[in-house]
């Protein structure tokens, strides 16, 4: 047993959290132990009658399944050149990655980031996004939390999710595209509007997946009885920004598709 194997042991049997940092001759790494992963109920249920891909639930796996699944993909994301942590143990309890930086979500928390520095940080997640979409993959979780940044470069994290063989791999990588958008409603101290239009523009140049540009068109096509809803004033000074921010991307998708006519 390696000595980074033994720190590891003795961090996982003293630890009560999943996941957690522990330092070792000087350099960080990040354990994660084996954890069951399952559908939500809900989400499950509104399926069968919504088959929206936001609602595709993902498989059941045990403990070992989901580590064994987690553990594969971070290593064929790394060896086709994907920006992932590199796994550096791992057996049937935990597993220990490299560090691979600070949250990019907790980067946008600092309500002084201007908007050149915003978008640099956005083209290069959207560029490992695409990578994983160009190499007929998806990421399955793929919102700004999960994605982090250190020397000068985006990493992709957390690959828990898996699905069904039989769905088809463009609804799961447009799955991921819908989750990276609607990431951005959370993020409430910018002083400045977030550009949708831009994103979009730049994930399609990088992926070539030039069909998703409609699939969002219809997408806000089917919420636009919602929309009309929450304009009323009785509903709109009730909402949260949550909401509000949901119904601004509909209504930027709206306008995109009034362009594209």
């Amino acid at each position: 047993m390696s000595s980074i194997e033994i720190i590891a042991k003795k961090e996982f049997d003293s630890s009560r959290s999943d996941i957690f940092p522990f330092i070792f001759e000087n350099k960080a790494y990040w354990l994660k132990k084996a954890r069951a992963t399952k559908p939500d109920r809900i989400q499950d249920f509104f399926y069968k009658f919504l088959p929206f891909e936001l609602l595709i639930p993902p498989l059941k796996k045990n403990k070992k399944e989901a580590l064994d699944f987690e553990v594969s993909k971070l290593e064929k994301f790394y060896s086709l050149g994907i920006n992932v942590p590199k796994v550096v143990v791992k057996n049937s309890d935990y597993f220990v990655l490299e560090d691979s930086g600070k949250s990019v979500n907790r980067i946008f928390k600092n309500k002084n980031i201007i908007e050149k520095d915003f978008y640099f940080y956005i083209d290069l997640a959207l560029f490992e996004l695409a990578k994983i979409h160009n190499c007929n993959s998806f990421h399955g979780g793929s919102q700004l939390r999960n994605f982090t940044f250190k020397d000068g470069k985006v990493f992709a994290i957390d690959f828990e999710e898996s699905f069904q063989d039989n769905v088809d791999i463009k609804k799961l990588q447009y799955r991921d595209f819908l989750l990276f958008l609607l990431s951005f409603l959370k993020l409430k101290k910018l002083n400045f509007k977030i550009d949708y239009e831009r994103i979009i523009n730049k994930y399609l140049e990088l992926s070539s997946n030039f069909e998703f540009k409609n699939k969002l068109i219809i997408f806000s096509k089917r919420l636009r009885f919602f929309s009309w809803l929450y304009e009323k004033d009785f509903i709109k000074k009730r909402v949260g920004s949550d909401v509000k921010y949901f119904f601004e991307l509909i209504e930027i998708l709206n306008k995109m598709g009034k362009n594209a006519k």
